[in-house]
């Protein structure tokens, strides 16, 4: 967005920013201490997406590819968060695979959102905590994916609900 003039980047900005600020008075923030905290937390979050997207998309054949896209973004997350740690030092993920089925509750439309929720709010409230210009770059990248991720989400929700 460099490129841009500079009267466009505040409107560019305010865009970007709308799912969260929509999202923001609904959620306990949280403040993380460590680099370390942030990238487990958003691990775990992304990776309880990751499969209830798969659960959704295999029982419902309309979400696949949107959950598609959605997973193809989240590898890239991945990869990139992965690299982070390299830099900064830190040990490797301890996700292997999401939490069971009977704690991670049904693959609904409205989970998913929610879930989706938490992790832009994980990554908005973690970003003070990384110590690393290049770590926040990254985030906040990886966070306006994801921000666009439950926009996308939220419509699906209220259109399913009617409203």
């Amino acid at each position: 967005m460099s490129h841009l003039p500079p009267t466009r980047r505040p409107v560019l900005k305010a865009l970007l920013a709308t799912p969260l600020l929509s999202a923001a008075g609904r959620a306990e923030a949280r403040d993380y201490t460590s680099a370390a905290e942030v990238l487990a937390e958003v691990d775990r979050l992304e990776a309880d997406l990751d499969e209830r997207l798969s659960l959704l998309s295999a029982g419902l054949p309309a979400a696949a590819p949107l959950a598609h896209g959605i997973l193809a973004d989240h590898a890239r997350h991945r990869e990139a968060r992965v690299s982070l740690r390299r830099r900064l030092h830190l040990p490797g993920s301890n996700v292997d695979r999401p939490a069971p089925p009977e704690r991670r509750g049904p693959a609904t439309i409205e989970a998913l959102r929610a879930r989706c929720e938490e992790l832009v709010h994980a990554y908005a409230e973690g970003l003070p905590a990384l110590g690393d210009r290049v770590a926040v770059d990254v985030l906040a990248h990886a966070m306006v994916d994801d921000a666009r991720h439950l926009a996308i989400l939220q419509m699906w929700n209220e259109a399913e609900q009617g409203g």
